[in-house]
């Protein structure tokens, strides 16, 4: 990274990675006002690099080939944020350039735990006065017979139906006008309807032995929401080096289980009696099939044995300075 980042700006060099598809292509028009803003206002005008993604995980690429680069903004969704993490997180930590967010999606949840301005014509300019907070990182192996890999997320890591209900707005989005709240709202009503039901698994809390289970949902927060701000752990805290947990087991009937996703919405949902709520530095998870719904910051994984670590204070983020954790 740059050694001249506080002698030219607060932000150093700046790299941009867009996805440009997001908030149905606003979010071009939005990266191309974020580069000329950096360039009028950073002292070196040459500070301030733009790059769209072009395919998948192609912002992965990017984020870890960030050479020479003190800080990486993602602009776009979650799917976004997910991706540049990841390829943050493949950089060495001493040389791990600090991350910056400028939401243009329709969940924004880690932006929502960040306190920042959200949609296509928020106001950018906290970008100048942020402070820089070590925040953390979860991490996923993949440990399948044949197939390891792994995965880092920032927000929400769930298995069950509340990621059937994150992995269904994806299909959603394609053909309807419907964004945010409405969006994940839509997606419910097909999960929580037809596509109702229990997913037997082996789960294993921190040193604690496995368990079997007929999960209903479980969900991995570090920050309090997800589905577009549904505050499924609202006390979860990104830098206190735990995960929140959140989770039921069956047998639950449809009838009862529609509501607790319901106050959800607020945080009502931690006193009902069908959810265990918890923090963890651990969890491990053997699953009944090779089809269950899995999502990282509203992206799918496909495992059957995983396991979710923390990473405490794993990279430096930019957020206001007015914003309470």
């Amino acid at each position: 990274m740059s050694s001249e980042r506080n002698a030219r700006s607060p932000l150093g060099r700046v790299l941009i990675i867009a996805n440009p598809a997001a908030h149905s292509g606003d979010a071009r028009e939005s990266a191309e006002h974020l580069r000329r803003f950096l360039a009028e206002q950073l002292p070196d005008k040459a500070s301030a690099t733009l790059v769209y993604t072009e395919r998948p995980r192609h912002a992965v690429e990017l984020a870890r080939d960030a050479m020479g680069f003190d800080t990486v903004v993602a602009l776009g969704g979650d799917g976004v944020v997910h991706e540049v993490v990841c390829g943050l997180m493949q950089r060495p930590a001493a040389d791990r350039p600090t991350l910056g967010v400028v939401p243009v999606g329709s969940g924004n949840d880690y932006a929502r735990t960040l306190g920042l301005p959200r949609g296509a014509h928020a106001d950018i300019s906290y970008l100048l006065s942020c402070e820089r907070v070590s925040m953390d990182v979860g991490r996923i192996d993949v440990m399948d017979t044949g197939a390891t890999a792994t995965e880092y997320f920032v927000e929400t890591f769930s298995i069950g139906l509340d990621a059937a209900i994150a992995l269904g707005t994806q299909e959603l989005r394609k053909s309807s006008p419907l964004s945010g709240t409405a969006l994940y709202l839509a997606s419910s009503f097909s999960v929580l309807g037809p596509g109702y039901r229990s997913f037997p698994a082996r789960i294993a809390i921190d040193d604690e032995a496995p368990r079997a289970c007929d999960l209903i949902f479980m969900a991995v927060q570090i920050g309090p929401t997800y589905g577009s701000g549904f505050r499924i752990c609202p006390q979860a805290d990104p830098t206190d080096g735990l995960f929140d947990t959140c989770h039921a087991v069956g047998p639950v009937s449809r009838i009862r289980a529609i509501p607790v996703f319901v106050r959800a919405k607020m945080g009502r949902h931690v006193t009902s009696r069908l959810v265990t709520m918890g923090q963890a530095r651990r969890v491990a998870f053997t699953l009944g099939g090779d089809d269950y719904p899995i999502q990282a910051d509203g992206e799918r994984i496909h495992a059957r044995r995983l396991t979710v670590s923390m990473v405490p204070h794993a990279i430096s983020v930019l957020r206001p300075n007015n914003t309470r954790l």
